[in-house]
């Protein structure tokens, strides 16, 4: 489901998701080739109705992505009590190679 139609689905969820990803760093979990997870520190960018994340074509994470496209991204929180609040999203990514929506 894209972050657009998410949005319309729960306005409000999406609303409080939004901020929490732009307040800082998340953490975004993919699969290793060993079937272990990894975790990376990423910054995610919403725009046009999509949740993007850049890499590097030589990343760890793109390459775990572009095998096995299941993730799970994790906004960093305020403090040990959870701060502002968590917010947390799962799915499966998809490189984009256009370099206009890009």
């Amino acid at each position: 489901m894209s972050w657009g139609k998410f949005a319309e689905s729960d306005p409000k969820l999406a609303e409080f998701g939004a901020a929490r990803l732009a307040a800082g760093v998340a953490y975004l979990a993919t699969v290793r080739k060993d079937g272990a997870p990894r975790v990376h520190p990423v910054t995610p960018i919403i725009g046009h109705g999509r949740l993007f994340v850049f890499m590097e074509p030589t990343s760890r994470k793109g390459d775990d992505l572009r095998r096995d496209g299941r993730y799970a991204l994790h906004c960093a929180v305020e403090d040990s009590s959870g701060g502002e609040g968590e917010f947390y999203i799962y799915g499966t990514a998809t490189s984009i190679e256009d370099a206009a929506t890009r």
